[in-house]
């Protein structure tokens, strides 16, 4: 019985009406005594990767489920394609259903493709018809990347428009002088200009005025043709006028491409699986992801820039110009992939294997770690996210078997201790990271942990959301299975018949209600924890396993006190500094620092592999406890690329009498394969202040 579809569509609707708004009480009886099945179970669920103890897992990840009920229409029928969210709301501008973006596209296949091998039965789609919906998302995304409209070089646009039923390119969001001025004429067309400006319709970029940004609002469009436009509200001139400001483009975006390159690899990972594997459905799908993927190859290596070794960050097809801005001198400057600790790290390393591209693309990522001191003391030394939010340290989900990397499993383990300590002692109930604020309609990335960001700019600490928590769970299951249950009075507030909200603004004690596809697909991707395996699987069908392995090889162990490296200090002229070396160590003296610093320098002609290693700075001194930089520097190119984001580390010389070391886990990266200097610089606060510093130690071990 518990096989027949209709038992389980009816028990689809108990389980809306029981997870949507589970209670404490409930939870006490998930699992049940003498082995009976739980409610999540009772309900038509079988999660087998989640522990039948984790039953605040297992009901979120259940509630989550609820979005793909058929009765709430998330997917595009013409299409299959998953709406970009819940919320549609024309008379506060919100239009969710009336467009997607190729990750949640991509998220949403993976999904499905999980369903269909067994690994995430529900009640709203069997494992049969997971498939079928499956291949006729493929059939849509193989047609799409063959439209000019919609693509370029086999690469999609970032978003797609499906309110008329129909994929379009999105429209338009900036507008160029000159084309206004070359339908309407000189004069007009400057007078039209203005006027476009003045009623708000357009916001001028650049000093030179030729260029604007397309704002949209309730009051644009053809029926608001007043005020500043009333001259120009013949239907002639408002037919020009809309071609010109709701022009489609395709706008071709590096990381949205290769978030959905990468959820089509593990979804052929995924119906590589035994249950799966020889479906004749299943291998037909698999032939025909392929060919979607082969047919990415020349417009990723379009967006291959050899001077930089980086990608581009993207390109505007319609235009034929990379994504950038104008600097101050009106030259164009084309924007990359820069930082390692961002969404787009697994990914960019997918696309980099996947298609034979220089693995310089990642080897030129810059990071920071920097230092968070948790409420019990500990402090953690953590890679730092641009923006601070969650899910640019973590990703959508953990997909490129990080967890199996020693030194990358630290790192992460760590950046989960400090979210869930932050969100603790705040009474956050979930993780600070990129979402809606619960400020009107505003989603911002200024949302995240101010510990650990690199961005000086201030950040929103009040507006915690849900969606990390599921890749949080792939890195410490228990842990993330702790905070739930400490925080599931909050969370179940969260909680509909059609899955969790975003999240929960602490100022306004307010749910946040707005609900995307990507953020709802990514909670239930992490909480089920498949992807690694799935990209393993997929890399290895393709022989790329060595080549992963690669990426991720670790160094050997590293004495910069041997004859591997030189060591000298320096200082300004005006301050001298007094140094010396001997069995004890390296003594560096100053009566007053200036911008004094201590090198380590290797001797190797391919400098020293650092890669996955722990490093260890020891120390003693009379000075009191002293901010420090430790910048580790790699060799040389040739030729010489510029604007790299150096790869730093900030941290503390605490004041010990006996002495005192500091530890740092590296990630396991190719930019730390050939590293040139270890510089230990003093920051602006140590100006004016004496040094009496010994190094006794600097080395790095590999971790196990």
């Amino acid at each position: 019985m518990r096989n027949d579809p209709s038992w389980m569509r009816a028990a689809g609707r108990r389980a809306r009406l029981v997870l949507g708004g589970i209670s404490l009480a409930v939870l006490s009886t998930f699992t049940a005594a003498g082995g009976e099945p739980s409610p999540v179970e009772e309900a038509g669920f079988r999660f087998p990767t989640i522990p039948a103890e984790h039953k605040h897992a297992s009901a979120l990840l259940a509630n989550a489920m609820n979005y793909l009920g058929p009765e709430n229409r998330i997917m595009d029928s013409e299409s299959g394609y998953p709406f970009e969210g819940w919320n549609q709301e024309p008379a506060r501008g919100i239009y969710l259903r009336s467009f997607t973006q190729l990750t949640a596209i991509g998220q949403g296949m993976e999904i499905l493709a999980n369903i269909a091998a067994g690994l995430c039965d529900n009640p709203y789609l069997s494992r049969e018809e997971a498939l079928t919906r499956l291949s006729h998302q493929t059939k849509s995304l193989l047609q799409d990347q063959v439209d000019p409209r919609l693509s370029s070089d086999g690469l999609l646009g970032n978003f797609l428009d499906l309110a008329t039923g129909k994929r379009l390119g999105p429209l338009t969001s900036d507008v160029e002088k000159r084309k206004v001025v070359a339908v309407f004429g000189a004069q007009k067309g400057e007078a039209l200009w203005k006027a476009l400006a003045a009623k708000g319709w357009i916001v001028p970029r650049h000093g030179d005025d030729g260029e604007a940004a397309v704002q949209r609002s309730t009051k644009f469009g053809w029926d608001h043709f007043d005020g500043e436009l009333t001259p120009y509200r013949d239907n002639d001139s408002k037919q020009k006028i809309m071609d010109l400001l709701d022009q489609r483009v395709v706008m071709v975006v590096f990381v949205d491409n290769a978030n959905l390159s990468s959820s089509v690899a593990r979804s052929i990972g995924a119906l590589l699986r035994p249950a799966i594997k020889d479906n004749p459905e299943a291998v037909e799908l698999r032939r025909k992801l392929e060919c979607f993927l082969d047919a990415q190859r020349d417009g990723y290596a379009k967006l291959y820039d050899p001077a930089a070794g980086q990608f581009y960050f993207g390109r505007d097809a319609t235009k034929g110009r990379l994504f950038g801005w104008t600097d101050l001198q009106g030259k164009w400057v084309t924007g990359h992939v820069d930082y390692l600790v961002n969404e787009f790290r697994g990914p960019a390393t997918f696309v980099a294997l996947r298609f034979g591209l220089p693995i310089d693309a990642v080897k030129n990522l810059g990071f920071k770690i920097k230092p968070y001191k948790t409420s019990d003391g500990r402090v953690l030394h953590v890679l730092a996210p641009w923006e601070g939010s969650a899910f640019q340290a973590l990703g959508f989900e953990l997909a490129l078997t990080e967890m199996s990397r020693p030194s990358w499993r630290k790192l992460l383990e760590d950046f989960v201790d400090v979210e869930i300590d932050y969100s603790t002692r705040y009474k956050l109930p979930g993780f600070l990271s990129e979402s809606y604020s619960g400020q009107g309609a505003q989603y911002t990335g200024s949302i995240g942990v101010p510990d650990v960001t690199v961005s000086p700019n201030p950040r929103i600490t009040d507006a915690p959301s849900l969606y990390t928590l599921g890749a949080a769970y792939s890195v410490a299951p228990a842990k993330v299975e702790d905070f739930l249950a400490a925080n599931w009075p909050a969370i179940s507030r969260l909680l509909t018949d059609h899955g969790p909200w975003e999240g929960f603004n602490t100022t306004r004690q307010e749910v946040i209600l707005f609900q995307t596809s990507a953020h709802t697909f990514s909670l239930i991707l992490g909480l089920l924890g498949t992807a690694s395996d799935h990209m393993k699987t997929y890399l290895d069908s393709k022989n790329l396993g060595a080549q992963l392995e690669a990426v991720f090889q670790p160094g050997s162990e590293v004495d910069m006190f041997s004859d591997r490296a030189a060591v000298f200090a320096w200082d300004d002229k005006s301050n001298p500094v007094q140094t010396r070396r001997d069995a004890s160590g390296f003594h560096v003296a100053s009566p007053s620092m200036a911008n004094l610093g201590i090198a380590f320098v290797a001797t190797e002609p391919k400098g020293v592999n650092l890669s996955g290693g722990t490093l260890a700075l020891r120390y003693r001194g009379e000075t009191k406890s002293i901010p420090v930089v430790v910048a580790l520097k790699p060799m040389p190119s040739e030729p010489p690329r510029a604007g790299l984001i150096p790869t730093e580390i900030y941290t503390t010389l605490a004041a010990s009498e006996g002495g005192g070391e500091v530890q740092i886990v590296l990630p396991a990266t190719p930019g730390l394969s050939q590293i040139k200097e270890v510089v230990v610089t003093f920051g602006p606060e140590s100006k004016g202040k004496p040094l009496d510093l010994t190094i006794t130690g600097l080395k790095i071990t590999p971790r196990s």
